[in-house]
């Protein structure tokens, strides 16, 4: 089984810039790390592979630094990886980046499976992964907790979801698309052998030279929802100690609350 994985570079902490002009997130400003649910979605891509001896290909859009978790991925265990990256690709929106994330797997080859975290923990949207499942024209599972594989039906995939305390097992032709919890799983964790083996292995870069994408389709250009503006919430918090009977303490709290919708 061929499997494609999608991983998303976020930061490591909140201390992120803005673009005054676009509104878009600067990642250059913060060291960059696979995004916590795309480790889950790697490791039950390596489990898979392991019982039916394909290969696993982690694909990411983003700018060139985006290739150290493009390296981290493949030092946990993923035999390939391709990087999307391109000034006309920068500040698109989920439907923007479905697109291109879309026709670099067209691009790259034939896959029975792609994979991807549920939610990503910077714009927790959850969005691409069915997105690019509609573009692909393929099934798609969201926001699974494991998937399994039966030789006997090997066009088939069993994906396991949990949804208002119940659980649900669900069949899907393949190919398909599935997106993995946070948590779902234990990932494995990177040994300096296979860091060191990670710098060998095969890293393809796509700019839109290759991918052949009208640039009106990608971007900010081609991103239908747009951030007219940003800003930093204030919050005004005070601290009150009331003291008395619990008779006492239910009139001085209401009289609080009644202050505080008068200012409404």
């Amino acid at each position: 089984m061929n499997i494609a994985v999608l991983i998303k570079q976020v930061p490591v902490s909140n201390d992120v810039s803005v673009d005054p002009k676009t509104h878009a997130l600067v990642r250059a400003s913060s060291e960059g790390m696979i995004n916590p649910s795309d480790l889950n979605a790697i490791e039950a891509a390596l489990v898979l592979k392991e019982q039916t001896e394909g290969k696993v290909v982690v694909f990411t859009m983003g700018p060139q630094d985006a290739e150290k978790a493009l390296r981290d991925a493949m030092a946990l265990g993923c035999d390939e990886s391709c990087l999307l990256t391109d000034r006309v690709f920068a500040g698109g929106d989920t439907i923007a980046t479905a697109k291109v994330l879309a026709e670099g797997i067209r691009k790259y080859g034939t896959f029975d499976l792609i994979m991807g975290g549920a939610l990503s923990a910077d714009g927790a949207t959850g969005q691409v992964g069915a997105m690019v499942a509609e573009y692909l024209d393929i099934p798609h599972i969201t926001e699974i907790q494991s998937v399994c594989y039966d030789p006997e039906e090997a066009d088939k995939i069993i994906a396991v979801k949990k949804f208002q305390g119940m659980e649900y097992k669900i069949k899907a032709v393949l190919p398909a698309l599935v997106s993995v919890n946070f948590g779902s799983n234990e990932p494995r964790l990177a040994t300096l052998r296979s860091k060191r083996a990670a710098k060998s292995k095969p890293l393809t870069i796509y700019i839109n030279a290759e991918l052949a994408m009208d640039e009106s389709q990608t971007g900010l250009y081609g991103s239908p929802t747009i951030v007219t503006d940003s800003f930093e919430p204030e919050q005004e918090r005070r601290a009150e100690l009331l003291t008395g009977t619990p008779r006492e303490l239910a009139e001085k709290l209401k009289e609080l609350i009644d202050t505080e919708k008068g200012k409404e």
